[in-house]
Formats: structure tokens, sequence, C-alpha cells
């Protein structure tokens, strides 16, 4: 059975974010998304009924558990709200959010059942009722209403297919073990502590193996600084580029956009080595700054600066990206499990600039074109 999201064994369901919010995929209609939802999960409650094997029907319980869980945060914290606003229809979203809460109630001791029993059988049954009630309401009487209003419903898709993928993520093993931490992490023998994957959880890349948490985790303190060498290096590539893009307006709104994303992700870093109780190299950071403006500002003369600066752009948050994934395998490693989540946005952030930077590589070339054929400034 395949699993409902990519799980590369750290919970990284990050791809479907980074190309929406660069227009790598072109966003869903809200209601459309929300409908074809809908439809999968009740194919899915078909399914549990035909099902013979106990296993493969706790499999699809487990899964419709997740999957009405995301769905019913992503109505609740972004649909429900601008159906609130645009239709002023203040009952008909009280009556779906507690039609929710009971769902949530049916889920839940559904989670606590350790077969496919007739005991789950029933509680899927009654969560099959009412869910098809729900969505009966919604699909005849919310939904048009909705779009008859004059919501961006595109734009809404947007936030609720995001909200959705980070709603997965907050049900994989990584993010569990997270929000169950204490603050004080547990320690190890050199050489004893090993990766399992949870009993529940998707397969993992890698088979079970001896790893030392103590070499993870100095190794990951050492990525981290490295990291933070590499995103100062991008800041100064970014700021160096922003004063010298007026023929590319698009291209600089992008660059000034990431350069908040660079200083946020500094900032993440740098609290991540504090509660390691490590600082930033300062001789890493400012050699790789140096680096940086030499290559930012060392084509400035050349004809096909905006050209040459895309290409350097581009490399360094595949780079970058590269860095973040690794920083994650480290830090899972080494039990450093609240730093996943700060990791997976800068990870995020760094994919959705390689995939602007890959997609608007033809569009910056052609422009750069039509303007050295009228003889205009086309450098920059």
């Amino acid at each position: 059975m395949k699993a409902m999201i990519a799980d590369r064994g750290t919970g990284e369901p990050i791809s479907l974010g980074a190309a929406l919010l660069t227009g790598k995929k072109v966003p869903p209609d809200a209601s459309e998304l929300l409908a074809e939802d809908h439809r999968v999960v009740l194919g899915w409650f078909a399914w549990y009924e035909q099902e013979k094997g106990k296993k493969v029907r706790n499999e699809i319980a487990r899964n419709i558990c997740k999957a009405l869980r995301a769905h019913m945060a992503a109505e609740e914290e972004i649909f429900y709200p601008a159906v609130k606003l645009r239709t002023g229809d203040e009952q008909a979203v009280e009556r779906a959010v507690g039609e929710h809460k009971e769902a949530r109630r049916l889920i839940d001791e559904l989670d606590r059942s350790k077969s496919a029993d007739a005991s789950q059988a029933e509680l899927m049954l009654k969560l099959r009722d009412e869910i098809a009630a729900h969505v009966a309401e919604e699909e005849l009487e919310m939904f048009p209403e909705f779009r008859r209003s004059d919501a961006d419903l595109y734009a809404l898709g947007r936030g609720v297919a995001a909200r959705r993928v980070d709603a997965l993520f907050e049900q994989t093993p990584a993010a569990a073990k997270a929000r169950s931490k204490t603050g004080k992490r547990k320690t190890s023998p050199r050489g004893k502590a090993g990766r399992t994957a949870a009993p529940d959880g998707p397969p993992k890349e890698f088979p079970v193996m001896q790893i030392s948490r103590d070499e993870a985790r100095d190794y990951y303190v050492t990525g981290l600084k490295d990291a933070h060498a590499a995103v100062k290096e991008g800041e100064t590539m970014v700021k160096a580029q922003l004063e010298r893009l007026e023929q590319y307006p698009k291209l600089k709104e992008k660059l000034a956009s990431h350069l908040n994303e660079k200083k946020a992700q500094l900032e993440r870093l740098e609290t991540l080595l504090e509660r390691c109780g490590e600082k930033p190299s300062a001789v890493k950071d400012a050699g790789m700054k140096v680096m940086a403006s030499m290559g930012s500002l060392g084509s400035a003369a050349a004809a096909d600066e905006v050209i040459k600066n895309s290409l350097a752009t581009l490399g360094l948050a595949k780079f970058e990206a590269a860095s973040f994934e690794t920083l994650i395998l480290f830090g899972e490693a080494a039990g450093e499990n609240e730093a996943l989540r700060p990791l997976q946005e800068c990870l995020s952030e760094e994919r959705a600039m390689a995939a602007f930077i890959e997609e608007n590589l033809r569009p910056t070339g052609m422009r750069f074109l039509q303007l050295k054929s009228e003889g205009a400034q086309a450098s920059h």
C-alpha cells in the first residue's frame, strides 16, 4: 500500500510546498481540492469494507485517520475563515466545525484500537456515516455558496494545499518524537545508539544500523556552522544583485523576498547552535562572504551579468538545500529532534528558490536578449 506522502525517514513533505510557492505547480481551486479529498477518503472507506486482510485494513484505517486530520486542519484554519468572511454564514461554519469535533472523537477512538476487529469495524462505520453526511452538506450548500462569492479560489487553494501538507508532516514519527520531547537530550554510549523505524511509521530509506549519537552530534554541529557560513554567503550575493536588477522586476521581487528568508535562516541556525552551546564560525563566515562578494561583484562589468548571477544563485541554492538535507539526517541521528522543523523550513525555502531560478532561466535569458537587441542596458 502506497504511503500518503513521501517520507524520507525524517517526515519531509516539502516539494509540494516549494512547487506551489514558486508557481512550478499551479495552485488548485480550494473547493475542488477539498472535494477531491472527499472522493478519495470515501473511496478508502469502501476499500476498507471490502478488504479481508487485517493488516491491510489496519493500514487503511490509519491512512483515513491521517488524511482526515490533515483535511480538517486545512478547512478549519484556512478555508472556513474565508467562507465566514466572504459569505457571512457563520452558522454553516460552526455546524461544520461541530461535525469535525465528532469525527475527531471517533478518530481518537480508532487510534486506540489495536487491530482490525469488530470494534474497529463498528467505529469505521460510524466515522464513514459522519463524514458522508458532512461531505453532502459541504458540497451541496457551503461550496456552491462560497463559489458565488468574490473569493480567489486559486489563491486560497495554495494555502489549503500547503496547510494540508504541513498537517501531514505533523503526524510523522519524527514530528511526534519532537512534540513529546521533554527538553532533556538523551545520551547513548558511543557506538550503542541505533536508528530504528517506528512500528507504525513508513519504511525508512536505510536498514537499521548502529550509529553513535555522539559522532552524529559532532557532525551535526559542524554542519550547522557550515550552513551558517553558506547562508551568510547567500545573503551577500542576494544583496549585491538587488542593487542591479532594474530591468528584471520579477527576479528582483523574488530576491528581495529571499533576502528576508536568509535573515530568518540565520536566526534559526544561530538558535540551534546556541542550544548546542556553540557559536557560528567567524572564520568560515568571513571566508564564504569574501567568496560571495567575488562571485556576484566580480562579474559586475560583464555584459551577461544577470545570467551569470542567476547560475551562481541557482548553484548556491541547491548547495544549501543539500546541506540542510544532510543536517536533518545528522540532527535526527543525534537526537536533536527539536531542530528538524526549523531545518525543514530552511530546506523548503532553498528548494523554492532553486525551483524559481530554474523556472525563470528561459524568461530571464529571453529578456536579456530582447534588451540587447533593442540596444538597452541588458546586464542588469
